[in-house]
């Protein structure tokens, strides 16, 4: 039997969509959250790219960054797409969202405190990220949603990229960022992974975050 071990923090970040992944899959691992900024630094060189997060197989090989780690563990648990052409797909599609993540992340930094620069305005960071979404990313992205017809992002129903999706609205929701809660099928995608009935158990057990 294949072992892994999951190391990140203690918290959801980064690491919550492979989370989510083994308990869909119903397969054991180690969830390592021991990393703090302290021990961070004290382990970074050990590290493929000196961040996390990171999943070790078997103890020996170390995969690193998050979106290979979920492309990996999706393909293992079927979770990836119904053949190579929905696969590269679907690949396409956490791209996609990636981008969204990356053009408005000053925003959500900002919001939750923790400015990329401490002149950073919201309410301006607010603006630009909806004006992101609305002309250069919801029409794509409904679109997707819209030919799927599967409630989930792929024709085939739910992959990793749900999960992706699921785990970043479920944060944006947190803090009550309306350009991304505004997003009805962003909305609507989040509703149908938490209902699946594999991760009943995830969500019912799963440990809450620290304050910030």
């Amino acid at each position: 039997m294949v072992q892994y071990t999951l190391l990140y923090g203690d918290n959801r970040g980064l690491a919550e969509p492979a989370r989510m992944l083994f308990s869909y899959a119903n397969v054991k691992f180690e969830d390592d959250r021991s990393v703090t900024p302290e021990t961070m630094e004290k382990i970074r060189d050990q590290l493929p790219f000196g961040q996390v997060p990171v999943l070790t197989i078997d103890g020996k090989v170390k995969l690193a960054q998050s979106k290979a780690i979920f492309r990996f563990l999706g393909r293992k648990f079927g979770l990836a797409g119904k053949d190579e052409i929905e696969q590269a797909l679907v690949d396409s599609y956490g791209d996609f969202i990636q981008d969204l993540i990356t053009n408005t992340w000053a925003y959500f930094l900002c919001v939750i405190g923790r400015p990329l620069n401490p002149k950073d305005d919201k309410e301006k960071l607010a603006k630009e990220a909806q004006t992101y979404i609305d002309t250069k990313w919801k029409k794509y992205f409904d679109k997707v949603v819209k030919e799927s017809g599967s409630g989930f992002m792929a024709k085939s129903g739910v992959t990793w990229v749900d999960f992706l999706l699921a785990n970043f609205y479920e944060n944006a929701a947190k803090y009550d960022l309306k350009p991304f809660t505004s997003l009805k099928n962003m909305k609507t995608i989040y509703d149908n992974v938490k209902a699946l009935p594999q991760l009943k158990n995830y969500y019912a057990t799963r440990k809450e975050p620290k304050p910030n």
